[in-house]
């Protein structure tokens, strides 16, 4: 599996969109990002590619977090040694960051942060409005990657609530996103048939589709090579429900 690949899938453009579109309505306005969506739709996925790709920190939100391990890893993210307390890891933060949206702009692309799993810190003002406030600082959109509840935290606190620029809400997978997703990232060739199934079955969600994928190009290795479509494929495993842990196999068109 290419797992380096970056899929362009419908839900990607939008956030793309929306980064683009904050920056180009100017600093004053472009604040924050609110992702979000049903667990399973490549969230997390695409904002590490995003994130890698464009060389922006990416932070993993945590359950327990508090201000001074808050802003210790978001230092590690841009590879920075922190600072003892937490004033100086503060400035330390504000510099990068600023140096970091300056080379951006000089080179002309993109910068954001990315906040994912954001839903384990959303109950605490205090975690939220320290973001806020770098990003108002250094004129950096912050990217909050949520799991379903976001939302709320953004109408519990106006004051950060007011400052999102743009909302992308995850929707499943359409038949020609799960076909980008399988072009992309399978190294065997998948006939449209096997591919309407995959579609069907993982109901659009792409964490489902993922590991489809392992499991038909493991398949296709075995037997020469693609296309391989759901005649070849007829009886073998393509996932599992995750509910019930019970075998979806492939079942001749």
């Amino acid at each position: 599996m290419r797992r380096d690949q970056f899929v362009m899938t419908r839900n990607v453009q939008a956030l793309m969109r929306a980064i683009g579109g904050l920056k180009d309505r100017g600093a004053e306005e472009a604040c924050l990002i609110v992702v979000d969506g049903e667990p399973g739709l490549g969230k997390t996925f695409a904002a590490m590619r995003m994130a890698a790709q464009g060389g922006w920190p990416y932070v993993r939100a945590k359950t327990g977090w508090t201000p001074t391990w808050e802003l210790r890893e978001l230092l590690e993210a841009m590879g920075l040694v922190p600072e003892h307390s937490y004033q100086k890891m503060y400035r330390q933060a504000v510099e990068a960051l600023h140096l970091r949206a300056v080379q951006a702009a000089r080179e002309e692309r993109d910068f954001a942060v990315v906040i994912d799993e954001v839903d384990h810190i959303a109950r605490s003002r205090t975690l939220m409005e320290a973001f806020r406030d770098l990003s108002d600082l250094v004129e950096v959109p912050f990217v909050f990657v949520g799991m379903g509840r976001i939302g709320n935290a953004m109408t519990r606190y106006q004051q950060i609530g007011s400052r999102v620029g743009a909302t992308v809400r995850f929707e499943r997978a359409s038949l020609e996103d799960v076909r980008a997703f399988v072009d992309t990232l399978c190294e065997v060739e998948v006939g449209d048939d096997l591919l309407a199934f995959l579609h069907q079955e993982s109901g659009g969600l792409l964490r489902e589709c993922k590991e489809a994928v392992a499991n038909i190009e493991r398949f296709g290795r075995r037997h020469g090579g693609g296309p391989i479509g759901r005649a070849e494929m007829a009886g073998e495993t393509l996932m599992y429900d995750r509910k019930t842990g019970a075998a979806i196999r492939v079942r001749a068109a």
